[in-house]
């Protein structure tokens, strides 16, 4: 299943238009600290902390879920990278969220939850034109992790 899924992932990503992705994912990294994006967690999660449908750790979580999703991000430099974001998103994501008790479905609304708190905090901002950039990211994680339960 795991080299199927990498397979499909290379093949699919051999194309001019993701290799543009990738350098504007990457340059990102100029743009968006980790500061930057644990304070829209911050910021954007604040009504989910009293939440009863929420674990209690749910939002601290998302804060270092929010940092590593970002730096696997950061190292997709080349198409041939992608073979390698099925391990770090287990290794760095999927292992850790597991183990902090939370479920794929706390997964998913996590990136739903960091994907909104990204727009609100770029809304007035100059880095309202990297919204495609981060959200076509979150969509392919996402896809990472739905072949992946």
């Amino acid at each position: 299943w795991y080299q199927r899924r990498v397979r499909e992932a290379v093949v699919s990503t051999q194309s001019t238009g993701d290799r543009a992705f990738l350098k504007e994912l990457h340059s990102l990294k100029d743009r968006v600290s980790d500061s930057m994006l644990v304070g829209m967690v911050n910021h954007g999660s604040e009504t989910l902390k009293n939440n009863p449908e929420y674990p209690k750790n749910f939002v601290s979580e998302l804060r270092k879920f929010s940092v590593k999703l970002m730096s696997i991000g950061y190292s997709l430099v080349h198409t041939k990278d992608y073979t390698d974001i099925f391990i770090d998103l287990d290794e760095m994501i999927l292992c850790p969220w597991a183990s902090a008790g939370l479920s794929v479905s706390h997964l998913e609304l996590g990136l739903s939850t960091l994907m909104a708190c990204y727009v609100t905090a770029v809304q007035n901002t100059g880095l309202y034109s990297t919204v495609p950039v981060f959200e076509k990211y979150l969509r392919c994680v996402s896809s990472c992790f739905a072949g992946s339960c």
